[in-house]
């Protein structure tokens, strides 16, 4: 049985969702959630990653992202790497063609807007540009504050990397 899915982060790209998450997508159009923002309100585990990217409800706004068709199983997986924080919500998305429910992760937080990482950002604005969200909204991701310290944060980019994986495959 397979799900269809809304993506707003890295996870908008279908091949980041391969090679970390062991997703595999059957296919994926771009799509519009209404009356949502985009956030960066979910807190990191250190000063390297601040802040990663949630949705918060917010009259008159949209979040562009990716719905992906992918298995039960892979929902589960990428929930099982997002953590217990998270709670799935069914949603309806605009495409193209048609309107269409479906599931997504929403971080609980009451937090407001947090800087994030400039590599957590460049992989949002590169899965952005990969699905030619509108030139817009790729422009208000890539006007989120973000934070490089050198070195830092190339060796914690590794560490995020490999415990992505580690969640992704306790889930088979």
């Amino acid at each position: 049985m397979s799900i269809k899915y809304f993506s707003y982060g890295s996870n908008m790209s279908a091949s980041y969702l391969r090679r970390f998450r062991n997703v595999e997508t059957s296919w994926s159009a771009v799509g519009k959630l209404k009356d949502y923002q985009f956030v960066m309100n979910m807190p990191g585990p250190n000063f390297v990653e601040p802040g990663f990217g949630n949705i918060i409800r917010c009259k008159g706004s949209a979040v562009e992202g990716m719905l992906h068709k992918i298995s039960e199983d892979d929902f589960k997986r990428i929930v099982a790497s997002e953590g217990e924080d998270y709670s799935v919500e069914e949603i309806i998305v605009e495409t193209s063609s048609k309107t269409e429910l479906s599931k997504t992760l929403i971080y609980k937080s009451e937090l407001s807007e947090l800087k994030t990482s400039r590599r957590y950002l460049k992989l949002i604005v590169q899965a952005a540009r990969e699905n030619k969200l509108s030139t817009q909204y790729i422009n208000e991701l890539s006007g989120k504050a973000s934070v490089y310290y050198p070195i830092i944060s190339e060796f914690y980019s590794i560490v995020v990397y490999f415990w992505v994986k580690s969640r992704a495959r306790k889930i088979k």
